[in-house]
């Protein structure tokens, strides 16, 4: 497994990237860089367009809680133990998800 500085790295490289998706998401469903069409069919699918829009930002900002759950486990020295057994968080989970805050065990709970 990878270090804490690894880890710390990691986690930020995907905090940035969700933010950027987030916010941009959020511009976009906003109409921020362009104005609404003024055909109605075209804004009936501008509206659809926005709600998937709203869903990826909502993932983001979703994962981005779980992101900066996870360091602050790591400040704290407790990244890697599960928060619900206490025992350790298999090495394979953390590199498919490195903010996984449950062992393998209780994650399927």
């Amino acid at each position: 497994m990878i270090g804490a500085a690894g880890v710390r790295e990691t986690l930020q490289l995907r905090r940035e990237e969700l933010l950027k998706r987030a916010d941009r998401a959020r511009d976009d469903a906003a109409h921020r860089r362009e104005a609404v069409s003024p055909d109605f069919s075209e804004q009936a699918a501008e509206r659809q367009n926005d709600d998937v829009l709203r869903g990826i930002e909502s993932a983001a900002r979703s994962e981005l809680a779980q992101i900066d759950a996870a360091l602050a486990r790591l400040e704290r020295g407790e990244y890697g133990v599960c928060t619900r057994c206490g025992n350790d968080i298999e090495a394979a989970r953390l590199t498919a998800i490195p903010y996984a805050d449950r062992c393998q065990s209780c994650a399927g709970h």
